[in-house]
């Protein structure tokens, strides 16, 4: 922690009791080859993060992710402490012994290639969680960077069937409004909007609306709070964001939906640095020019303020303590409500 953030005693043992849960943990905090290092691990246990969703593909197919998911696991062996998350108790288990359980999860279908075999496989290997589109239009559904907004296709509704009958979350963060409205009626198990902020505050695509939100939550679903300064504040790419406005939408939230419903899915890719932002300007940023909600912003802006790193989760504690949150509030909103969800979905 530094010194211009400092977190109450109270925050601090209430962060160390807590079972957290980051519902998207950005890709590169994977391993960046066969027996590269890897410091994943290390930020989890410094943040007291138990287990973190972990973007294992974006837009790559199958063979692509494949060699990825090989990386990792071969990682996971090397490290102590390090487990995949299959099941709730992997997490528990985690949280027990002061290790970390990685739940393996895709940003988009992509990698199965229209085929339900290689789901099937990618499962067996660990496979936990699923976002059926990243932005665009897929054989599955329209993304949210899509104008047409179209809904699940018939594929796309096979698919949803496949992800229920296997037990693998499915995600609609960055799925279209109504691709994600359907899918919430379709689906037999509750689903997750694991990383992304609300249109009330920011009105922009790439976040949710209420209507979204509510039909998530009746379902017995979960919305993880992202960090991204310019989803959180419609002033973000200018003027930044802080972590008291990342808590006026639990607040938000809490009015809307209860208290049940809420989580974090900070979206942080660990080990930004000025170059790294600017590659990402360059590239990513350019393949998905919405996603900087109108133009370019510096790389300081990037994150709200303090919540660059998944070391900084402690930060989020302290400022729900602060604006009143009881201890059995915040254990949910760290952690709880998601594993609530996963032992309800996970098979």
């Amino acid at each position: 922690m530094s010194d211009d953030l400092p977190v109450s005693d109270h925050a601090a043992e209430l962060h160390r009791r807590a079972l957290i849960f980051n519902g998207l943990a950005g890709s590169s905090a994977l391993p960046q080859g066969r027996d590269a290092d890897w410091d994943l691990p290390a930020i989890m246990r410094d943040g007291g993060i138990t287990s973190a969703n972990l973007t294992l593909a974006l837009n790559e197919g199958f063979k692509a992710t494949s060699v990825r998911m090989s990386n990792l696991l071969r990682a996971i062996d090397r490290y102590d402490g390090v487990r995949v998350a299959r099941t709730v108790d992997d997490i528990l288990a985690a949280k027990a012994e002061g290790g970390v359980a990685i739940a393996m999860g895709f940003q988009n279908t992509d990698p199965i290639e229209g085929n339900l075999a290689y789901l099937d496989l990618f499962h067996r290997l660990g496979l936990r969680i699923v976002q059926l589109t990243y932005q665009r239009r897929n054989l599955v559904a329209d993304g949210g960077g899509e104008p047409a907004n179209g809904g699940l296709s018939v594929f796309g509704r096979d698919l949803v069937a496949e992800l229920n009958r296997l037990g693998i979350l499915i995600d609609l963060s960055h799925t279209g409004v109504r691709s994600t409205l359907e899918t919430i009626e379709a689906s037999a198990d509750p689903v997750s909007i694991t990383h992304a902020c609300l249109q009330h505050f920011t009105p922009v695509a790439r976040n949710a609306t209420d209507e979204e939100v509510k039909a998530l939550a009746a379902r017995g679903g979960v919305f993880g709070m992202n960090a991204i300064a310019r989803l959180i504040s419609p002033t973000g790419r200018q003027d930044g964001a802080t972590i008291e406005q990342f808590v006026d939408q639990i607040d938000y939230l809490v009015e809307l939906v209860g208290i049940d419903h809420i989580g974090i899915g900070l979206d942080i890719n660990e080990g930004m640095t000025p170059e790294v932002f600017e590659a990402r300007r360059k590239g990513f940023l350019t393949e998905f020019p919405e996603l900087t909600m109108g133009g370019d912003f510096p790389f300081e802006h990037y994150y709200a303020s303090g919540l660059t790193s998944m070391r900084h989760v402690d930060r989020i504690t302290d400022a729900l303590v602060r604006r009143g949150y009881g201890d059995d509030d915040v254990i949910k909103i760290l952690g709880g409500n998601f594993v609530r969800l996963l032992r309800a979905v996970w098979k």
